[in-house]
């Protein structure tokens, strides 16, 4: 870039340019390039909604049986619990019949 020091009109001539310069580049290069890809993005989006709105009814679908699974989960915890409990117990007596029967009666 050349510079101009004492001409204030030159200053101001050369700094229009650069303007004019660079809103041609922004208009011409930059603004069609991401102009081009938000709608190639759009495009995808559109084309992808029916399958998130597919997705989505599935899951409200499914939701009544994960909180039935959950509820019977929670209802089977405490005989998870024992039986885990005694398996333990079992394991610990390395094969002693008294201490296995212990085991069954606590």
């Amino acid at each position: 870039m050349v510079y101009f020091y004492r001409s204030p009109t030159a200053i101001i001539v050369s700094a229009l340019c650069s303007i004019a310069i660079a809103a041609f580049i922004y208009f011409v290069i930059v603004k069609p390039q991401t102009d081009s890809a938000n709608d190639q993005v759009n495009h995808a989006l559109k084309q992808a909604q029916p399958s998130i709105d597919a997705a989505n009814k599935q899951l409200q679908q499914a939701q009544p049986g994960i909180d039935e699974a959950n509820k019977r989960l929670k209802q089977a915890q405490p005989g998870i619990d024992r039986a885990q409990k005694i398996a333990n117990c079992v394991a610990q007596a390395g094969g002693d019949v008294t201490k296995i029967q212990a085991c069954q009666n606590q």
